[in-house]
């Protein structure tokens, strides 16, 4: 079984579902935005390279980056494994300005956002 958080998307929302293990290493709860605050979405073959900055999480170079993190222009909540696919969701109007999620099915899902 692969380590992945889960996105589920509904007609109202898009929720990052973490596990148990995963809240303690994210220091944070489930990530609930409203689905008209996606303002793009899109898939990376490398989620962990495309997050930089200050982790207040858990945070292993090559193997893990759970929480939230900043930069000088940004905040990302982000859950990446190792370095493999995710989605990056763009997001308006929130605590973040981003989520980054390693997932099984990044076309997928982008398939169902704007």
């Amino acid at each position: 079984m692969s380590r992945v958080a889960r996105l589920r998307i509904d007609d109202w929302s898009v929720t990052v579902s973490l596990s148990a293990v995963e809240k303690i290493e994210a220091l944070h709860r489930n990530v609930r935005v409203p689905r008209t605050a996606v303002v793009g979405a899109r898939g990376v073959p490398d989620g962990m390279a495309e997050v930089h900055g200050k982790t207040t999480g858990t945070g292993l170079p090559g193997v893990i980056l759970a929480g939230t993190v900043r930069d000088s222009d940004s905040v990302t909540f982000a859950v990446c494994y190792g370095h493999r696919p995710a989605v990056i969701l763009d997001l308006a109007g929130q605590p973040y300005d981003r989520i980054v999620v390693t997932v099984e099915n990044p076309d997928e899902i982008v398939s169902r956002l704007p």
